[in-house]
């Protein structure tokens, strides 16, 4: 056996081990394996950081397969924002205006897709700031233009 196949068996021999022991996920309070992808650390960002760290932790939650409707709701709370945020630091795409963080979360929300729609209506509806209304506007106006629909019994 040469030696690039020997090294090949031999890493798919410590993944399969690595794997087998449960490395890369731990225990939660109730025993299931919780996933370490990052997510409760950008949720944690989300609650606690800077504008610069929430930005930068709503376009990485933007880009996961599936979120908890109480991370959403976290980041809808955050639409009114009007601190300047500087996206270069986390998205290769930059454009010369220097978005707020209330934008960038809006941006979030509409490439998390149609779960969204019920709360930016609510936003829109009932929030006394207007910052946060003109971003739930602008997001649910991206929605639409994508063909997103929201479950009308959800709002």
């Amino acid at each position: 056996m040469d030696a690039a196949r020997r090294a090949a068996m031999m890493l798919l021999v410590a993944v399969l081990m690595l794997t087998s022991t449960g490395f890369g996920s731990k225990k939660c309070a109730t025993g299931r394996a919780e996933s370490d992808d990052g997510t409760a650390q950008r949720v944690n960002i989300i609650k606690s950081g800077s504008a610069q760290q929430k930005a930068a932790a709503a376009f990485w939650l933007s880009k996961q397969s599936s979120l908890d409707a109480s991370i959403i709701n976290y980041l809808v709370d955050l639409l009114g924002d009007k601190t300047v945020v500087d996206s270069s630091q986390y998205r290769y795409i930059v454009e010369e205006h220097k978005p707020t963080l209330g934008e960038e979360v809006a941006l979030a929300l509409v490439r998390i897709g149609p779960a969204t729609i019920p709360r930016l209506i609510r936003v829109l509806k009932t929030s006394p700031l207007p910052e946060a209304r003109k971003n739930a506007a602008r997001a649910l106006g991206a929605l639409h233009e994508n063909g997103a629909t929201a479950d009308p019994n959800a709002v």
